[in-house]
């Protein structure tokens, strides 16, 4: 009997030490939107962070670069979890010295070390071995995102100018982080990282198959409009059926919805 109860006792142990020691709400899919740091700089743009703990990796966007950070450890305490990570793994974009300087910060406080992990009612809270926290709040829900998401959009205004016709359009897929569409010349894809609190809208990683272009003008049109996106953040709303981007209160472009069905590469 003693044999029994000892070996039933050493099973529950090993299920339990092989359960995912990361909440739920944090594993996998789930984007978590940086919102405070203590000792480093300011937020430049906004950062993501996604935890997987079947890959053991931490994947995200710091506001220039991608990152992935490999998890070496992850152990359950009281309290929270602690993840040991190994060395950051980045690529090198080059942005403005205030943005590239976050970023480095950041890098360096979850690169190689033990971090002490905590997720609390849509919060999660990292603080690594020198003190230095960081608090990011789960990606809330935005009901203009299922009505964007719905529609193409077409270029209507651009940098101001709107005594032309445009042939770029946009189309999103908020459940992959995904945005794809044409240039007037070219078919893009690339990723997005939102910000719902906030009605912000990020977009990186954009990788166009070149074509001929029709014309000078879709070409000019073409590398202005992809350089006006890569890596860049904007404010957007909804209003009258056009989807609009702002910079510093700015309108910077404006699209008109058309429906899906009538693009096709």
């Amino acid at each position: 009997m003693n044999k029994i109860y000892l070996t039933l006792l050493v099973l529950f142990s090993f299920i339990c030490s092989t359960k995912a020691q990361i909440p739920q709400d944090s594993i996998l899919n789930t984007t978590w939107i940086l919102t405070q740091t203590t000792h480093t700089l300011p937020i430049q743009r906004q950062t993501t962070l996604q935890i997987n703990t079947v890959k053991y990796e931490i994947k995200g966007f710091a506001g220039c670069n991608n990152y992935t950070l490999p998890i070496k450890q992850i152990k359950e305490r009281k309290h929270y979890t602690q993840i040991v990570t190994d060395a950051i793994v980045t690529n090198e974009n080059s942005c403005t010295k205030n943005v590239n300087e976050f970023e480095q910060a950041f890098f360096k406080a979850l690169s190689n070390q033990k971090l002490r992990v905590h997720t609390d009612h849509g919060v999660l809270s990292i603080v690594n071995e020198e003190k230095k926290s960081f608090t990011f709040s789960v990606q809330p829900h935005n009901p203009l995102l299922k009505y964007i998401e719905k529609h193409a959009w077409k270029l209507i205004q651009f940098k101001g100018e709107s005594n032309r016709v445009y042939h770029p359009y946009l189309t999103f897929d908020f459940h992959t982080n995904t945005v794809s569409g044409y240039t007037g010349c070219s078919y893009f894809t690339g990723k997005i990282a939102i910000s719902n609190t906030f009605n912000k809208i990020q977009f990186f990683d954009l990788e166009v198959k070149k074509k001929p272009c029709m014309s000078d003008t879709r070409k000019t049109i073409e590398k202005e409009f992809i350089q006006l996106l890569e890596g860049e953040t904007f404010s957007f709303d909804v209003a009258e059926q056009t989807l609009n981007l702002y910079q510093d209160n700015t309108l910077l472009m404006m699209f008109g919805f058309i429906p899906k069905q009538l693009i096709s590469e």
